[in-house]
């Protein structure tokens, strides 16, 4: 077949995470060349029209979708949408669930009406009584930002006054915040990923946070995901092995992640992420389902644990 990759345009200063788009990119094309197909790779744009007379001269059999920045994560939804439109088959998430998960708030919303336990939050729009928000830790975080972009240290807060609150959520640049509270505990990433058209949960990672002094939170923010010489980054580890007692608990998670999978209709690919409280509840953090499939990405590290090669699972993806 020929295969388009379609992936972000790296900005003029790009980012380590936006860096890591490329390799990505690359990675994922020297699987597919290896599998016996023609690869051809161009930027995705929000000029549509030039989008789709693009796509159609190249005329691909199938588009593997690696478009990770639109806004933020705002408008991932409009590459999935255009693909739609345009009849080509492509890899991970539709347009529809691309949307309800791009908005943290939304999909924590989505996953509240559905049952599925998600830390308590305000945001902007929020109204009446947030008191009971006041003076617990709490974490400031992005509507629309992938990649742990704009969390770090100092995202970990306590408020004292309603007031203090609503000025954090203010943002800067247009970009909107939202706090949710702060579960102090376990950090968990589930990878699922169809085998024969059955949602199969992967073997379960759980995010280790060794030797974090006290007062340091242990969160998977920008830092130990992308500052590579940084504290949080070589101490936070990820972690395939648990204790008999942790059966249930892993159980619960599976059970959670699925739910996830089917709420947001995920196809493809996709990573669920939670924290697991002192009592051992868990909460969803947010679904992602397009994550990252680098080599060196939970992922693929999920895969690999399943008894999957990267080209292997890279194949799988393309047979959604």
């Amino acid at each position: 077949m020929h295969i388009l990759i379609i992936h972000d345009r790296l900005s003029k200063f790009a980012s380590k995470d936006e860096l890591d788009t490329r390799l990505q990119a690359q990675q994922v094309a020297a699987a597919i060349t290896s599998l016996g197909h023609h690869v051809s790779q161009t930027v995705f744009s929000l000029d549509l029209p030039f989008m789709r007379t693009r796509i159609a001269k190249l005329n691909p059999d199938h588009v593997f979708n690696l478009v990770e920045t639109l806004e933020g994560s705002k408008l991932l939804h409009v590459a999935p949408a255009l693909f739609e439109t345009m009849g080509l088959p492509f890899s991970g998430g539709g347009s529809q669930g691309m949307m309800m998960t791009s908005d943290k708030p939304l999909a924590k919303r989505l996953m509240r009406l559905a049952g599925i336990p998600t830390p308590a939050w305000v945001g902007s729009d929020t109204t009446g009584d947030m008191t009971d928000f006041l003076e617990t830790p709490l974490i400031v975080k992005p509507v629309t930002e992938e990649a742990s972009v704009g969390i770090n240290d100092d995202s970990v807060r306590v408020f004292h006054t309603v007031e203090e609150l609503r000025d954090a959520m203010q943002g800067a640049k247009g970009r909107p915040l939202f706090i949710e509270r702060y579960i102090e505990g376990r950090e968990f990433n589930i990878s699922v990923m169809p085998f024969d058209g059955v949602p199969t949960v992967l073997p379960i990672a759980e995010m280790l946070f060794l030797d974090y002094p006290a007062g340091k939170p242990t969160i998977a923010g920008y830092e130990a995901k992308w500052e590579e010489h940084s504290f949080a980054y070589t101490h936070t580890q990820r972690s395939f092995s648990f204790m008999p007692q942790d059966g249930p608990l892993l159980e619960r998670l599976h059970e959670l992640s699925l739910r996830c999978w089917h709420l947001f209709g995920a196809r493809g690919y996709a990573r669920v992420d939670f924290r697991v409280d002192a009592a051992g509840e868990p909460y969803v953090l947010e679904v992602n389902l397009n994550p990252c499939v680098a080599q060196d990405s939970g992922f693929t590290a999920a895969a690999m644990q399943q008894g999957l090669s990267y080209v292997q699972m890279i194949e799988r993806i393309l047979k959604g």
